[in-house]
């Protein structure tokens, strides 16, 4: 009579720490999934300059990249550049800009505004972000999310990172 009691003592208590294992594993998962990671390399398409007569730059960049846990991704990116302005010191500006991300899962549209400054090594881009869920299409319809990117300016490419949390409509925090 013993034995069965002790077997299902220990059946109880494994599945309670089985359970208990499965919250927390779970917990962790809906948190990092929020997480958003992507990398592109972009190259100038069209560029509009008219820093002369009213201060503004617009251009067009496309690449291509990776978004971690959505895979390999194209971007175009349209910025306005305010060169009239300089938030960060001489020689620095703002930008305005719309990306298009499309993925397999549908195509992610964010907002950008950023702060172009010099430093000692160059240019610096500091951006942060904003997903535009209405414009925003598939699995990325409805979303909501921002973070923030950076630049490298260094080369003929850009290197564009971005990372912070993205929220899809109908998903969990």
């Amino acid at each position: 009579m013993r034995m069965p009691i002790r077997f299902t003592l220990l059946v109880l208590a494994t599945v309670g720490l089985a359970s208990a294992f499965a919250i927390h594993s779970a917990a962790g998962k809906a948190a990092d999934g929020n997480r958003f990671e992507a990398t592109f390399t972009e190259t100038n398409a069209s560029l509009t300059n008219r820093i002369a007569d009213l201060g503004i730059l617009q251009l067009i960049n496309t690449g291509t990249g990776d978004v971690t846990g959505y895979g390999p991704a194209t971007s175009v990116i349209a910025v306005t550049q305010d060169r009239s302005v300089q938030p960060c010191g001489a020689g620095s500006w703002t930008n305005a800009g719309i990306r298009r991300i499309v993925l397999e899962a549908g195509v992610l549209v964010l907002r950008t505004v950023a702060y172009v400054c010099q430093t000692a090594s160059g240019p610096t881009v500091s951006e942060s972000w904003t997903v535009d869920g209405p414009a925003s299409t598939g699995a990325f319809a409805g979303a909501r999310g921002s973070g923030e990117g950076t630049v490298d300016l260094s080369a003929p490419v850009r290197i564009t990172t971005l990372s912070g949390k993205l929220k899809l409509a109908g998903g969990t925090d």
